[in-house]
């Protein structure tokens, strides 16, 4: 999602500006005083750190790049993330094949339960029940996530919902960047669960991001803290993906990376 020019014009939209680097990595700037930070989301190609001015931060996106980091004296900050990624490029029948025995057992559970899905662009309105349903889970649980405008602004999405009669028991929220999609926020009431609408709207959306061209969908990072969340991930058939470290990089601090790496 950060190598799709999607993220950049969302960014801009946001007020954020953006530069491009020679290679075409992206990179975004703050200022505290003197101090000058470079932030590099997953550069396709990795820059000379010596070449940024002040500190940068540059999250890699896989170990060939961590090396590379690691070889020009960038130290790293944290260790690499696990996501949970779905190949929607086979069959419905393959990727039924994939899932885990229970996840499939309520996906033919939701199924059965007569809910109506549609599915819809976000509208832009900043008040939205979800973005509002979504601000509620983050205090209640007590994680953080991306602005509520970042939804909002991203060019091309798609809500799913589930009802029975007006009453809205789940929805997921996608982020289209073709040809991969990612899942961004997930919404469910007590009776959603226990209709098992998450399997439901899940492997729906599955199929019609599918259907469009879709071949890869972002579960997102797979967190120790929620680890009913990872199960549900892993049981939609989902496969885990090792990204590199977020790094530490500067001419001035490339002597003590060699020494430390």
């Amino acid at each position: 999602m950060r190598r799709h020019p999607h993220y950049a014009r969302t960014l801009e939209n946001m007020g954020r500006p953006v530069t491009r680097l020679p290679g075409g990595a992206l990179c975004l700037m703050r200022h505290w005083g003197p101090l000058h930070l470079s932030w590099l989301p997953e550069p396709a190609v990795l820059p000379d750190p010596g070449s940024l001015r002040g500190l940068s931060l540059i999250q890699a996106a896989d170990a060939a790049q961590d090396a590379a980091l690691r070889a020009r004296g960038a130290i790293p900050l944290m260790t690499p993330q696990y996501r949970a990624v779905l190949d929607l490029s086979t069959d419905a029948e393959r990727d039924m094949a994939r899932q885990r025995q229970k996840w499939r057992n309520r996906l033919r559970h939701g199924l059965r339960q007569g809910l109506e899905v549609t599915h819809a662009p976000l509208p832009r309105d900043p008040g939205h029940w979800l973005l509002a349903a979504e601000a509620a889970q983050q205090r209640a649980r007590g994680y953080r996530a991306l602005p509520a405008d970042f939804a909002r602004l991203w060019p091309v999405t798609r809500l799913f919902t589930a009802r029975r009669g007006k009453e809205v028991l789940a929805a997921q929220l996608f982020l289209l960047h073709p040809p991969g999609a990612s899942y961004h926020i997930g919404w469910s009431s007590e009776a959603g669960r226990a209709a098992s609408a998450h399997n439901l709207l899940l492997w729906q959306a599955g199929r019609w991001l599918a259907a469009r061209g879709i071949t890869r969908l972002d579960l997102g990072v797979m967190d120790d803290a929620a680890p009913g969340l990872a199960r549900f991930k892993l049981g939609a058939g989902a496969r885990v993906e090792s990204g590199g470290h977020l790094w530490l990089a500067s001419r001035f601090l490339a002597p003590l990376g060699r020494l430390i790496g």
